[in-house]
């Protein structure tokens, strides 16, 4: 959350700095994150009234734990605050993880990301 406040500070896009919005009493980055940066996977995901959210925000991460890490902006398209150019514009990056003893890894690591390879694998 801190890289994707950052970012919209660099843009011109809050109110306050970076570091106000992430305050409890901020939260001006809401409005253009509209969801969480991420999830664990699993049978307790989404749905589950076991999941609490302790679990989560303050819960330690452990080895063989598997996460997805979905940080995403999205610009409202009549949202007149923001440039013409990025109205109605969203971006999501979604990869899963599992959590290793002093790392982790990525589960998708072998997938293509950059355009050309994304046109090459479905070509």
């Amino acid at each position: 959350m801190r890289v994707l406040a950052s970012g919209l500070e660099a843009w011109g896009l809050l109110p306050v700095s970076a570091g106000e919005a992430l305050s409890a009493d901020g939260q001006q980055y809401r409005r253009f994150i509209v969801c969480g940066a991420g999830h664990f996977l699993g049978l307790d995901v989404h749905d589950c009234a076991a999941a609490r959210p302790g679990s989560y925000r303050a819960g330690r991460l452990a080895e063989g734990m598997a996460l997805r890490v979905e940080p995403g902006r999205y610009f409202h398209r009549d949202d007149l605050t923001v440039p013409p150019e990025i109205r109605g514009l969203g971006v999501r990056i979604e990869d899963d993880v599992v959590v290793t003893e002093d790392s982790y890894d990525l589960l998708a690591a072998n997938f293509p990301v950059s355009a050309d390879e994304v046109e090459a694998w479905v070509s």
